[in-house]
């Protein structure tokens, strides 16, 4: 289900932007499918650090943790996955609403989990036409 004018992946759980990639890379499938792949693997790792920073309540590394991630979301746009990990980092960083935070990784998880589907469907989509 991609819609080939923006670049947005989407199903009825998660909406993927990766139009800023195709931006950046001047449409060039081969640097594309590493920055997704690169993407795949590493958010993962991101998103347990965040969870064992808010289990250890280690707010800074956790600031830091989504911080990073934030980051990465910026070329591959996760619908409302942004937004909380947003909310993770300004939480952590001033130490306000904490409680929050436990709930909120998991929401984010969830849905990088739907992305991560989308995301791997357009990579052998890509593989299978070479």
């Amino acid at each position: 289900m991609t819609n080939n004018n923006s670049y947005i992946l989407e199903n009825e759980n998660v909406s993927v932007d990766i139009s800023m990639l195709y931006d950046i890379s001047g449409n060039d499938e081969g640097y594309i499918n590493k920055i997704v792949q690169t993407f795949l693997e590493k958010m993962p790792d991101n998103l347990e650090k965040i969870e064992q920073g808010i289990k250890s309540q280690d707010w800074e590394n956790v600031y830091k943790s989504a911080h990073h991630t934030k980051s990465s979301l910026c070329v591959i746009k996760i619908s409302e996955m942004s937004d909380w990990v947003v909310q993770v980092e300004v939480n952590a960083k001033n130490e306000t609403g904490l409680e929050i935070l436990p709930d909120l990784i998991e929401k984010i998880k969830e849905k990088f989990l739907f992305a991560e589907g989308l995301l791997n469907e357009k990579l052998r989509a890509k593989f299978a036409a070479l």
